[in-house]
């Protein structure tokens, strides 16, 4: 993946019988054929989809002193033990891990929204509503720094 390369925009896919979802093509444009590494979102009740090499250089490598502080072991679990990497078959389609889809509430259909350089994985309904939320935040903001109120 270019540097440059960012997901965006919203596209919902749905699940086949066999739990495959096809990633937008967009979104395999901008991957350019490189791995995922799926995961829990910290903050929201979604799936993240990461290029493996940006995660791969997002988080330090572990290091013998590293196994001994408790904050350390936390983000280690967090970020490898509750992670899958994730390959896209021939046609673009992934197949997505039945811990992690209960995680996000999905069902039946996948809302890909595009974040950057990282993508996300919705339950489409809590996708509407999250992008409506972030829009009435983001407004509230900007009239409070025009003063308005």
């Amino acid at each position: 993946m270019a540097a440059s390369a960012q997901f965006r925009g919203r596209y919902v896919n749905k699940l086949d019988a066999k739990k495959r979802v096809s990633i937008p093509a967009a979104f395999r444009s901008a991957l350019a054929g490189q791995p995922l590494v799926l995961r829990r979102s910290k903050r929201l009740n979604c799936i993240e989809a990461w290029p493996a090499s940006l995660f791969t250089a997002s988080i330090a490598p572990i290091t013998p002193s590293d196994i001994n502080l408790e904050e350390d072991d936390d983000s280690f679990y967090v970020n490898y033990s509750d992670t899958l990497d994730a390959v896209p078959d021939s046609e673009g389609r992934l197949i997505m891990d039945g811990k992690l889809m209960e995680f996000a509430g999905i069902t039946d259909a996948i809302a890909f929204l595009g974040k950057n350089q990282i993508f996300e994985l919705w339950e489409p309904r809590a996708a509407d509503e999250m992008i409506e939320a972030a829009r009435l935040r983001e407004q509230a903001r900007a009239l409070a720094r025009r003063g308005v109120q």
